[in-house]
């Protein structure tokens, strides 16, 4: 028996690997008690949703079998008392416990175990194992068995190893193995603690790599370490950050002087290397914006699109920027509701008379001339002005926004484009290109929220800086 608690040793069958999709399809569970007493337990369970073909031929579990079977919801609230006061003991516990949680959530429990993985402890006390696989574990200790990938027969697996390693290594090696699980983070099984201890907790940007080096996210934090631990310290409701953190392989990083810098390079680094599980800020071919143009006296917000491509500098005043057309319209249509302005001289809507808006008290009458162009074009002005594209504040096509703090950084800006990083003033910077000053969407906000609290200096103050200009 180790640790002088209540294991429940537990392996469950599911129609696919994502908790918020999936469901599960067998339960088995050994309760193996502090005084050393066993008991088991299995159900099949109907998932009620159709079994993948694939799964049926890796777990012998048909269509058939769950037909009868009871819901999960018919069982929960007898499993989560066999449950609730012992330690979960799984394989690729992370796995197991995601969908648990999941399912007991749905039937109204709060379930929230102290786990402690297998998959973990063989790592960690059988490292030169070629493969610690419950397959091969089963191999390794000369334990076999004729069925895999059922719920019990993984389950007695999984005790058959704890036996073996007890008996191994020394009870208390087992114990020391299974504490340390619960002091630190529930790090993904191809990470260590020493990958995670290098990582320093200043600002900066890190990104994870799967098979083959693939990188799959990239992400920034104030706190390099901290935000990188949160990544596997979460109880993975979500489906993404499950799956990301199962094919984490290794981890990269590169410090910042402070915030700013940390955004920038996200921003930057998404838009280059196209991470795979980043989809928020992927590049733009295009924005969508409106300008006004005078129409029969009224303002009227005309939509435009603009390629990115070459860089942009904007000659006039312009509202927006939008992703797609439709977001763009939408944002106006709402800004109508919202302000009583006149769809219809906001080019919206077509014909004659009122305007629908005005049918329904939500238009203060610019259709029907009860608002004249004038008080109409100054509340369409005052409603577009959080809206508006702010000019590039600086004489100088290109600034340096000076950022400190474990080092000194010279973020260099040309009309909201961020060019990149140096980190003294006397290095030499590269030669920009025009599509290296291509405008950013993203940039352009982070830069407005960051500039009144940063530090920002004309280029020609660089001295030598400015000799690698084009």
């Amino acid at each position: 028996m180790l640790l002088n608690l209540p294991l429940a040793l537990l392996d469950l069958e599911t129609t696919g690997g994502n908790p918020v999709r999936d469901r599960i399809t067998e339960v088995g569970l050994c309760l193996w008690h502090d005084d050393g007493s066993e008991w088991y337990w299995e159900s099949l369970v109907n998932p009620y949703t159709a079994i993948p073909e694939f799964i049926r031929q890796i777990t012998g579990i048909s269509q058939g079998m769950v037909e009868d079977a009871p819901g999960f919801e018919e069982l929960s609230a007898e499993l989560f008392r066999y449950l609730e006061d012992s330690v979960l003991v799984a394989h690729n516990a992370r796995f197991d416990s995601a969908f648990l949680r999941r399912a007991f959530e749905g039937c109204g429990f709060r379930y929230r175990p102290r786990v402690l993985c297998t998959l973990r402890l063989a790592r960690r006390l059988y490292p030169d194992w070629p493969s610690h696989s419950l397959d091969n574990i089963c191999h390794q200790i000369g334990y076999r068995r004729d069925v895999s990938h059922r719920a019990m027969a993984d389950v007695v697996a999984m005790k058959a190893f704890l036996e073996y390693a007890i008996e191994d290594c020394g009870k208390a090696a087992v114990e020391a193995a299974a504490r340390q699980q619960w002091q630190l983070p529930s790090l993904p099984v191809h990470l260590s603690r020493a990958d995670i201890d290098r990582i320093p907790d200043e600002p900066g940007v890190y990104r994870f790599y799967g098979e083959n080096d693939g990188l799959l996210y990239v992400g920034k934090s104030t706190k390099l370490r901290s935000r990188v631990l949160s990544h596997f310290n979460g109880d993975h409701s979500s489906a993404k950050e499950m799956k990301l953190a199962q094919l984490v392989r290794s981890i990269d990083w590169e410090t910042t002087a402070g915030e700013l810098g940390a955004l920038l390079r996200e921003n930057e680094q998404i838009k280059q290397l196209g991470p795979v599980f980043n989809r928020r800020q992927r590049r733009q071919r295009s924005l969508w914006y409106f300008r006004l143009e005078a129409v029969e006296g009224y303002l009227q917000p005309v939509l435009s699109e603009q390629a990115l491509e070459g860089g942009w500098r904007v000659s006039e005043t312009v509202y927006g920027l939008y992703k797609t057309r439709k977001q763009a319209r939408d944002a106006l249509l709402k800004l109508a509701s919202e302000h009583r302005l006149c769809q219809r001289r906001l080019g919206l809507e077509k014909g004659r008379g009122s305007c629908f808006g005005y049918q329904l008290q939500r238009c203060a009458g610019a259709c029907v001339g009860e608002e004249s162009h004038t008080t109409h074009n100054l509340r369409l002005q005052e409603a577009l002005a959080s809206k508006r594209l702010l000019p590039w504040p600086y004489g100088e096509p290109v600034v340096a926004i000076e950022e400190r703090g474990e080092q000194r950084d010279f973020h260099l800006i040309d009309y909201w484009a961020y060019l990149g990083t140096v980190n003294c003033a006397e290095q030499v910077l590269p030669i920009f290109t025009e599509k290296s000053r291509r405008f950013d969407w993203d940039s352009y906000k982070l830069l407005i929220r960051h500039l009144p609290a940063t530090r920002v200096l004309p280029l020609s103050s660089f001295g030598r800086l400015s000799d690698g200009l084009a």
